[in-house]
């Protein structure tokens, strides 16, 4: 049994919402029992591993739906024998502080942006910066492509920070939301307080685009909204929607500047405890994992979207997107450069 110790992004709130019940994420049992007998495991119905991830949002956003399919795969690919216990809401810290005690040992797996994660694989910066995926099919075919996901392992295994990659999954297309009204162009944003991510490419991006970058934890964005602190922050519907960020912030202007990855992290401490046998059922189901989530993610912001303004009151609005497209065009290469990500941005390209 591994050991337990107390260790994202959003201070816990009540979760009033509705969380949806899961349908079809698992296989029939006759392929579990298949398996079960290829790999040697035993039939007893208790789990031999309990392994705890932890993230940062709600238990009605897509982080939660997609750790539940990851570990109801898990407990079917290893027969019961190993079970992923998840701890939502930031109740085991942020993103980074969590990152911080999966690399200790002290935490098994946690769920991150790659922006956060570049704290420790600076590398990932690279998929900070906006608009390199053209729409969301060009996001898909990425995140489930190999060479993709291998390039992301090498940037990993380059840096050495402690923990591994085990699954590749999104939050949803970024947009901006504000407290001043919306967002149609450049000069609208032009000398704004936007909270950013704590990566340097993130306050890059956002310096380029004329706004003056603010980097704080994803659970002060609504008190910095209230205060002053930000006045426009950007994230997913769902994000900003299941954390009520509605309520200090009524605009919401669809850029979708970033499809971000997000990935699940295991310590080296924890995968080292495992058998070969449980690597092969943690990275199988990791590879599972990322259609239902990138599915989930998308159908789930969609839906909010057409409720966001007859439930919420939030006012929504699309824009040309065209001129924030031109502001950036020249820093994919540039960071590509300066970060050694050549080959990841090529492959990125080749999949549009």
């Amino acid at each position: 049994m591994l050991g337990a110790a107390s260790s994202p992004e959003v201070a816990p709130k009540e979760d009033t919402m509705q969380n949806p019940t899961m349908r079809g994420v698992l296989g029939a049992a006759a392929t579990a029992t298949a398996m079960a007998l290829v790999m040697g495991w035993s039939f007893d119905a208790q789990a031999q591993k309990v392994l705890r991830l932890g993230h940062d949002q709600v238990t009605a956003h897509t982080y939660q739906h997609t750790s539940e399919f990851f570990a109801e795969r898990v407990k079917e690919l290893s027969n019961g024998e190993l079970e992923v216990q998840i701890f939502p809401g930031a109740t085991l810290g942020t993103e980074t502080s969590m990152l911080q005690e999966v690399i200790s040992g002290n935490l098994d797996m946690s769920l991150s942006t790659t922006a956060n994660a570049s704290s420790f694989v600076p590398a990932f910066g690279m998929l900070s910066v906006s608009y390199l995926f053209s729409d969301g099919e060009h996001f898909k075919r990425a995140l489930l492509d190999p060479e993709f996901n291998a390039a992301l392992d090498a940037l990993i295994e380059a840096q050495d920070p402690g923990f591994i990659r085990v699954a590749s999954i999104t939050p949803g297309a970024r947009s901006v939301y504000n407290i001043f009204g919306p967002v149609e162009a450049l000069d609208d944003i032009e000398g704004k307080k936007m909270r950013v991510m704590a990566s340097p490419v993130e306050s890059k991006v956002w310096g380029q685009l004329g706004t003056l970058p603010v980097a704080i934890p994803f659970g002060d964005v609504y008190t910095g909204m209230q205060t002053g602190l930000v006045e426009a922050a950007e994230n997913s519907p769902g994000s900003y929607v299941l954390n009520k960020h509605y309520e200090v912030a009524p605009y919401f202007s669809l850029t979708e500047h970033q499809w971000p990855v997000s990935l699940i992290f295991m310590g080296e401490t924890t995968w080292e405890g495992l058998s070969e046998a449980e690597r092969e059922v943690i990275l199988e189901a990791g590879r599972d994992t990322a259609a239902f989530g990138v599915d989930n993610a998308t159908s789930g912001d969609n839906a909010l979207l057409d409720e966001m303004a007859s439930k919420y009151g939030v006012k929504v609005n699309r824009l040309d997107t065209a001129p924030f497209v031109e502001q950036l065009a020249a820093l994919q290469d540039e960071t590509a450069a300066e970060l050694g990500t050549e080959e990841l941005l090529a492959r990125i390209r080749e999949l549009r």
